[in-house]
């Protein structure tokens, strides 16, 4: 199974073609990750307008129906989906050891200089903190 971390954004997305072909050429499932921040209660001049939970199953439903649309773009292979909430770096990893990932598959913009001395990437540190292989598709070249 390729456990492919996805942000929302095209730069994240860059990865799917690859994997499709991947997947396919291997026989390997596919399970595509959204992370997002803990929710948080939403108040408004001191009135609570919104419960924690109720807004975690508004972001998760989000993510469930974003995750779907992109999966179409790895063509006939069987995926699956998973949302969490945490740390980035820390819930791919758990999520790779959960699944029993046998590659995690992330696109990277690789910065340069200072860039990447001070903001580095979550897909670097991904691949520093895991065990699973980890495979970067670089994007933005």
């Amino acid at each position: 199974m390729i456990l492919v971390p996805l942000d929302g954004t095209p730069g994240s997305e860059a990865v799917l073609e690859t994997i499709g072909e991947v997947a396919r050429a291997e026989g390997a499932s596919v399970r595509l990750l959204s992370v997002h921040p803990p929710a948080h209660e939403i108040e408004a001049e001191g009135r609570l307008l919104v419960y924690a939970g109720q807004e975690t199953g508004r972001v998760e439903a989000e993510a469930q129906d974003y995750l779907k649309r992109v999966a179409a773009s790895l063509g006939p292979v069987t995926v699956a989906f998973a949302v969490r909430f945490g740390e980035p770096v820390e819930q791919i990893v758990e999520e790779a050891e959960a699944s029993r990932a046998t590659l995690i598959a992330m696109a990277t913009h690789r910065r340069t200089g200072i860039a990447r001395i001070v903001k580095g990437s979550v897909a670097e540190r991904v691949e520093r903190t895991t065990t699973v292989p980890v495979m970067l598709v670089q994007y933005g070249t």
